[in-house]
């Protein structure tokens, strides 16, 4: 077993897509699948773009708002995810600071 300190995780500024306030620490990469520590500062974006394979957006702390291919702004907190399918260009925007885990791989399923 190994325990992974979030924190130590080596975070890159990421402009790309217009990108601002937007910084990544990838934890886990795979053949299929990735796990990347997200974090926006409050008022920064994650600049549209579209989703690799499908992408799963787990709320940790702070609070901010998603969107899919330009259409209405949701509200998303702690505890709340938003699962985009493989090409569907989407937003995230931060409202205070945010931090969020993104799981990327083909085919996710949810559980509900």
């Amino acid at each position: 077993m190994e325990i992974l300190d979030l924190h130590a995780v080596p975070a890159v500024p990421i402009p790309a897509h217009g990108s601002t306030g937007f910084t990544a620490a990838h934890v886990l990469r795979g053949e299929t699948a990735a796990v990347t520590v997200l974090r926006v500062a409050a008022g920064g974006e994650i600049g549209t773009h579209p989703a690799v394979g499908d992408q799963l957006l787990i709320v940790l702390s702070g609070e901010g708002e998603v969107r899919a291919a330009g259409g209405p702004w949701f509200p998303v907190g702690p505890g709340q995810a938003a699962l985009w399918k493989s090409g569907e260009p989407h937003t995230t925007r931060a409202t205070s600071d945010l931090t969020a885990v993104a799981v990327e791989s083909d085919h996710l399923i949810t559980g509900a």
